[in-house]
């Protein structure tokens, strides 16, 4: 008899625990949820708006050892962004700037989306705001300044041409 009623304590408890556990709210894949979705993501920092947790680059490219650029999609927020990494043994003194550029899906001109990103070797480290995935977009390092693209889709100005200058970008995605 006392085998018995401990056996209805335990199987009480157990049942206890297993309505516990089926009520709980279950946790998204990467522990968050993400703060926008493609086109309303155009703009916000990656990091802030939780789009990091999925990203994966899916073009990149290197300055030889010094510096390496990515071109990064979220799949939870349908998005783009360039993020860049200095090497810490850089030993330029020169400021190389990150962007993120895109064209419209149907074509047209192209833009570079949000702010401009700088390393240095004090800022090691950096990314754009994000852009929408509907468009064609590419990550370009230059060390000219702030909406330098280094390989447009063409110059324009006298004589048609300009020198192209330091800097490259990765293909267009």
């Amino acid at each position: 008899m006392h085998r018995r009623r401990w056996g209805r304590v335990g199987g009480a408890l157990a049942l206890l625990c297993l309505s516990q556990t089926l009520a709980a709210p279950e946790a998204s894949a990467g522990g968050t949820e993400a703060g926008c979705q493609a086109e309303s993501c155009q703009g916000v920092d990656p990091y802030v708006a939780g789009c990091d947790w999925d990203a994966e680059p899916i073009a990149q490219l290197n300055k030889g050892n010094d510096l390496e650029v990515q071109l990064v999609y979220s799949y939870s927020c349908n998005a783009v962004w360039a993020r860049a990494t200095l090497n810490p043994a850089y030993t330029g003194n020169e400021s190389l700037y990150v962007e993120l550029w895109s064209t419209p899906t149907g074509g047209g001109a192209q833009w570079a989306h949000g702010t401009t990103k700088y390393l240095t070797r004090d800022l090691p480290q950096a990314h754009t705001l994000m852009g929408d995935w509907q468009g064609t977009n590419k990550a370009c390092w230059n060390n000219v300044g702030a909406r330098w693209d280094p390989a447009p889709l063409h110059y324009e100005g006298a004589g048609g041409s300009m020198p192209r200058t330091t800097g490259d970008c990765t293909a267009w995605q």
